[in-house]
């Protein structure tokens, strides 16, 4: 009972998870992610924020960031300055934020590359890449994504291209797909920083919103565990990263 009530009172570690969802926006990505994490490890707790009520001085005390994807696209912000200016202090903590790890999504991933200087890119095509399953294969795996060739669920239509030389002196390119005629970046970390943007989706929807081509059980299955386990590992990451800190 003693050792029970031990573990009970270890201080929770915080990972922030930012909402780039327009308020009021219906989607169940971002309470995927939350109960994933909270359902996974018994020392992380989730504390969510939409991106319109971030302040950086509340993400001090986090040991873990992630940056959700969004139905808005960064490829907007070099047109319409008043979009851009919502995201600016999501922006300052990508490119300020040096020792606390970043998982960025999709639309988290765009703003990642943006912040550092790389062309966020929009695919002519009509609607959204939506509701697939594709396969994609890692240069080497590392402590995010531990599987070389893995199924992964896409929903967008921005990319980044891995020819983007802003992006390449920042960041190592470890992954990338060719969709649509499209070549572009699937899985980058950055060379000094903690830092991660994948375009896919780990938050993947249940089994039964999929619209995809793939029908097959364990192919959705799997897409689905593969997606938990990238989240819980950016989690590990994050609580390794912090006790090594303060060892």
């Amino acid at each position: 009972m003693e050792e029970r009530n031990e573990i009970n009172n270890v201080e929770k570690k915080k990972i922030s998870l930012i909402d780039n969802y327009p308020i009021g926006f219906p989607t169940d990505r971002i309470s995927r992610i939350e109960s994933i994490l909270n359902e996974s490890i018994a020392n992380i707790k989730v504390e969510t924020v939409n991106f319109s009520k971030l302040s950086l001085k509340n993400l001090e005390d986090c040991i873990g960031i992630i940056l959700s994807g969004s139905i808005l696209n960064v490829s907007d912000f070099y047109y319409n300055d008043r979009l851009r200016d919502y995201f600016k202090q999501e922006l300052e903590l990508i490119r300020y934020f040096n020792q606390i790890p970043i998982l960025g999504v999709c639309f988290g991933f765009h703003i990642t590359a943006y912040a550092f200087g790389g062309q966020v890119c929009r695919m002519r095509i009509p609607g959204l890449l939506g509701g697939k399953i594709i396969f994609i294969l890692l240069k080497e795996t590392d402590d995010l994504i531990t599987k070389k060739n893995i199924p992964v669920d896409i929903f967008h239509r921005d990319f980044v291209s891995p020819n983007d030389s802003k992006i390449q002196n920042s960041f190592e390119i470890n992954c990338t797909t060719r969709i649509k005629g499209y070549k572009l970046i699937q899985y980058i970390r950055h060379k000094e920083r903690p830092i991660f943007g994948i375009q896919f989706h780990p938050e993947t929807h249940e089994s039964y919103h999929f619209r995809s081509s793939i029908y097959d059980e364990r192919i959705i299955a799997k897409t689905i565990e593969i997606g938990q386990e990238v989240i819980n590992n950016f989690a590990w990451l994050s609580l390794h990263k912090h006790n090594s800190k303060n060892l």
